[in-house]
C-alpha cells in the first residue's frame, strides 16, 4: 500500500479562510521601491513650484515699490531703485541674482525687477520678471 505524499496548506483562520497576509509576504519592498522616487519628485516639484510663486511675489512687489518711490513730484529714478532694493534686502532669500531697472518719462514711472527663484530640483532654474508702471506725480491745470 502506497502512502499518499503530505499536502502541506496554510492554517485557515477561525473564519475557515487561509490568511491572505502570507500569500504577500515580501512584497512591501517591492512596492515602495517603485513608488518612492515618483513620489519623491511630486513632493519636490511641488516645492519647487510654491517657490517659483513665491519669487514673483516679491518681484512684484520689489517693482511696486520702485515705483511707488521713483513716481513723486520732483523724485528721481535712484530714489525708486534704493527703495526697491531696500525691499528685496528685507524680503529674504526669495529671489537670487536680482537687478532693478527703473526708468523714468515726463508722464510715467516704470520698474522692472529680474532674479532667479530658488530651487530645490538640481539643474533647473527659472528666471523671474516682473514690471510695474505708474503716472509721475507732477502739477495739472485742471
Amino acid at each position: 500500500m502506497r502512502k499518499k505524499p503530505t499536502v502541506v496548506r496554510p492554517r485557515p483562520t477561525r473564519r475557515g479562510r487561509a490568511d491572505p497576509f502570507l500569500r504577500d509576504r515580501g512584497s512591501s519592498p517591492v512596492e515602495f521601491a517603485v513608488i518612492a522616487l515618483p513620489m519623491l519628485l511630486l513632493t519636490f516639484a511641488v516645492v519647487q513650484t510654491g517657490l517659483v510663486f513665491f519669487a514673483q511675489s516679491i518681484a512684484l512687489a520689489a517693482a511696486t515699490q520702485g515705483v511707488n518711490g521713483a513716481r513723486g513730484y520732483q523724485s528721481t529714478v535712484a530714489a525708486g531703485e534704493t527703495r526697491a532694493e531696500g525691499f528685496l534686502s528685507t524680503a529674504g532669500v526669495g529671489l537670487d541674482d536680482r537687478q532693478v531697472v527703473v526708468t523714468r518719462t515726463g508722464t510715467e514711472v516704470r520698474a522692472t525687477v529680474t532674479g532667479q527663484a530658488v530651487t530645490v530640483l538640481p539643474g533647473f532654474s527659472w528666471t523671474i520678471s516682473k514690471s510695474a508702471h505708474g503716472p509721475v506725480e507732477r502739477p495739472t491745470t485742471p
